[in-house]
């Protein structure tokens, strides 16, 4: 499986088109102020899930169970390679919401919303790069329930494992590995070929795959309502969201690629990880600010900035990781 510089930028460019609609009809006030909430919800709670389970509809290969555990270590290390620079670079002496809401917004990348749809461009949709995916997802989800609300809050006690365990998309990683492990063959090759409860199936499967399927163009979409509630002029006055650009967008990238390059293991695996950590901060860095005690303005501005200029920053960082790992 081959990529190159140009595939990278035409799949970032691709992305930015797929906001685009959602940008342009809430500018216009066409749209709901509950549309974005509407849509988020049914990626997360329903397209989200259901393409990382039926990611796993493959066959079992121990290569594939071992590099899953290889994703799941590296991108915890990474997370907390970079949680200790934010927090050694980043200090916050006076508690500022604003300063607690760029140092979440430097640790968390945005792969559930932009980078499950880039990858699906670039890789194609290959089953195998979704798995590897939705363990980084699992990660993140992990992480940003724990450390992610302690950075705002700084109280262990709003720290929530029941949001872990009940979290959709983590329900679906669980089940689809399971499913993976045990199993270890598709559904649709379970049945006798060319019956009647083999045609039902197949039918079935491919209308839920039509629901994984639409991640790309709500996500997105998502994404561009956000993106339109967000004061053009306010990244020009906040000095913190050109530091959560360098951080997140660069240095969170270059950590990243130092930390898979010389590993021995299938190169897939490392641009899997490279792709989803080197994506704009998160999109949760908002609702999450809101919510517990951040400044939900300045995250705002730190999504849009990172996102606008990711359009940038992925294809120059994947030039970098290219010369450290061919493909």
């Amino acid at each position: 499986m081959q990529i190159d510089f140009m595939t990278v930028l035409m799949a970032v460019i691709a992305l930015m088109v797929l906001a685009v609609p959602g940008f342009i009809l809430t500018k216009l006030k066409m749209l709901p102020e509950s549309t974005g909430s509407a849509l988020s919800t049914i990626v997360l709670y329903g397209c989200q899930p259901v393409l990382v389970f039926m990611s796993f509809q493959e066959n079992y290969r121990d290569d594939i169970a071992l590099n899953m555990l290889y994703v799941a270590i590296l991108s915890l290390a990474i997370h907390i390679i970079m949680f200790g620079i934010i927090s050694l670079l980043i200090r916050n002496k006076s508690k500022s919401a604003k300063v607690k809401t760029a140092r979440y917004a430097c640790l968390f990348s945005n792969c559930g919303y932009m980078g499950l749809p880039f990858l699906k461009l670039v890789f194609e949709g290959s089953n195998e790069i979704i798995i590897y995916a939705a363990i980084v997802i699992a990660i993140f989800n992990i992480l940003n329930w724990t450390l992610g609300i302690y950075m705002l809050t700084g109280d262990k006690k709003e720290i929530s494992f029941k949001k872990i365990v009940f979290n959709p998309t983590i329900l679906g990683i669980v089940l689809g590995a399971l499913y993976f492990f045990v199993v270890g063959t598709p559904i649709v090759d379970l049945l006798t070929p060319k019956t009647v409860t083999d045609n039902m199936v197949d039918k079935i499967m491919e209308s839920v795959n039509i629901i994984g399927d639409l991640v790309t163009p709500l996500a997105l979409t998502v994404i561009g309502i956000r993106l339109a509630n967000v004061r053009f002029k306010d990244l020009f006055i906040n000095k913190w969201a050109y530091i959560v650009l360098l951080m997140k967008l660069v240095v969170m990238s270059i950590i990243t690629i130092l930390a898979v390059a010389f590993l021995p293991f299938n190169p897939i695996v490392k641009y899997v990880m490279f792709f989803l950590l080197s994506m704009p901060s998160a999109t949760s860095t908002t609702m999450f600010a809101i919510k517990f005690g951040g400044d939900g303005d300045s995250a705002s501005v730190f999504v849009l900035l990172t996102t606008i200029l990711s359009i940038i920053t992925i294809p120059l960082m994947y030039l970098l990781m290219s010369a450290l790992v061919p493909m």
